[in-house]
């Protein structure tokens, strides 16, 4: 939603000026005219368009994709639009405007934002900031706004990767001697997990640091296709690995800046590692899917962040 640096890895975004005439009309209408500046977008992991026009009506944020650039992105905006006109009327949420879905090419129309993303290597100041935010957006979530589905549904098929590598679903011979020597232990405490994500506020459910925004008005937290119901240590534990490929702290001491009655004790905690490390793991040691191929090289690097903090936890 803003201009700024590159993130570590993200789509390969397809310019505005190759969107589909029809979406590009329906841009237009709803923005006032035809925009009279395009900039387009760099950061997170859509294939589509993710552009900002400056148009008569004002700026805005608009998002697109279609069904041959990648056949799951379009259900995504579809779940995003949802959840997003659902969020609370509050700066540190997105305003969605309009939506366009004709069945094939999917495109989010949302107010423009005028912040930028976090610097790099993380600001300490900055990154309080951002996890005071986290804090009342969970507590603005709570209980949560939008009807949908738990975390421990939503990501059933995604945070078993321990368990499928276990069973024999992946090959395990790529992994280090430490994964494969506690892998039958691994998948145990992986399937712990679902009880341990258990809550009843609206997550995130893929905070990174291009996922937010810091504006004059505060943190704004952006791109909601992935929220669903559960606990908000489900959040901090996904997003920890990357803040430590981008020069902030450690997992434990970015939990530590949390409020004391936000902790999270280590039983608690160790079965969320152990699912989001499993998903990493497994995850990157698949081809790249269509549109996106800087994805596995991330997850190889959270995965070994979120590998070691496994390890430091176990202590097996």
């Amino acid at each position: 939603m803003t201009e700024g640096r590159t993130p570590f890895a993200a789509g390969v975004h397809l310019p505005w000026e190759k969107v589909p005439g029809k979406v590009q009309e329906w841009a237009a209408e709803v923005a006032g005219g035809a925009p009279q500046r395009v900039v387009d977008l760099a950061g997170g992991f859509s294939p589509g368009a993710t552009s900002r026009l400056s148009c008569p009506g004002g700026d805005f944020f608009v998002k697109a994709v279609g069904l041959a650039l990648n056949p799951e992105s379009p259900g995504m905006h579809r779940r995003e639009a949802a959840i997003s006109a659902a969020l609370p009327d509050r700066t540190m949420f997105p305003r969605l405007v309009s939506t366009y879905d004709d069945g094939d090419w999917v495109a989010l129309a949302f107010e423009a934002i005028d912040g930028r993303l976090p610097r790099h290597p993380w600001d300490p100041h900055e990154l309080r900031a951002v996890v005071s935010a986290v804090v009342a957006f969970h507590e603005a979530l709570t209980p949560s706004p939008h009807v949908t589905t738990t975390v421990a549904e939503y990501f059933a098929s995604m945070l078993n990767g321990w368990q499928q590598l276990a069973a024999g679903e992946q090959d395990p011979s790529a992994l280090e001697s430490w994964c494969r020597r506690h892998l039958d232990r691994l998948a145990e405490l992986e399937a712990r997990w679902p009880e341990a994500s258990q809550g009843d506020t609206l997550v995130h459910g893929d905070l990174r640091s291009d996922n937010m925004l810091l504006s004059a008005n505060g943190v704004v937290l952006v791109d909601w296709p992935h929220a669903a119901i559960g606990s908000p240590a489900f959040d901090l534990v996904a997003w920890a690995p990357s803040v430590a490929l981008e020069g902030g702290p450690q997992p434990e001491e970015l939990f530590a800046l949390r409020p004391a009655w936000q902790l999270t004790d280590d039983e608690t905690l160790a079965p969320l590692v152990a699912a989001v490390c499993g998903f990493f793991i497994s995850r990157s040691l698949l081809p790249p899917p269509p549109g996106l191929p800087t994805l596995r090289a991330f997850q190889v690097a959270q995965g070994k962040v979120a590998l070691e903090w496994l390890q430091r936890l176990t202590r097996w």
